[in-house]
C-alpha cells in the first residue's frame, strides 16, 4: 500500500478591487498574500501615516470645539443668550395666553 501525501500551497487571499477576478497565485510562505498583492495589502508606513492624519484631524476639532466654546462663554458673559432659552420661552408663554 502506497500513501499519498497532498501537498497543497495556500493560494493568494487578495480579493480584488471589484473589476478583477480573485488571485490565484500562491500566496508567500506564512502570509496571505502572493509576492504582488502583499506589496499591495501591506505598503510600508501607510498605518502609521493615516493614524498621524487621524491624530492631526482630531486635534483641529477640538480646537475647533475650544474656541467654539470660548466664544459661547464670552457672550454669554455679556448677557447674550446664545441657545435662545429666553426667548423661545417668552414666546411659548405668549402664544398660550
Amino acid at each position: 500500500m502506497t500513501k499519498t501525501t497532498h501537498h497543497t500551497e495556500a493560494l493568494c487571499q487578495y480579493i480584488g478591487t471589484g473589476t478583477q477576478p480573485t488571485c490565484t497565485h500562491s500566496a508567500l510562505e506564512g502570509q496571505s498574500y502572493c509576492e504582488q498583492h502583499y506589496a499591495i495589502v501591506y505598503k510600508v508606513g501607510t498605518a502609521r501615516a493615516k493614524r498621524h492624519k487621524e491624530v492631526r484631524t482630531v486635534n483641529k476639532v477640538r480646537l475647533i470645539e475650544s474656541l467654539f466654546n470660548e466664544a459661547i462663554a464670552e457672550l454669554e458673559a455679556e448677557g447674550f443668550d446664545c441657545y435662545g432659552d429666553s426667548e423661545l420661552t417668552s414666546k411659548l408663554e405668549a402664544e398660550t395666553f
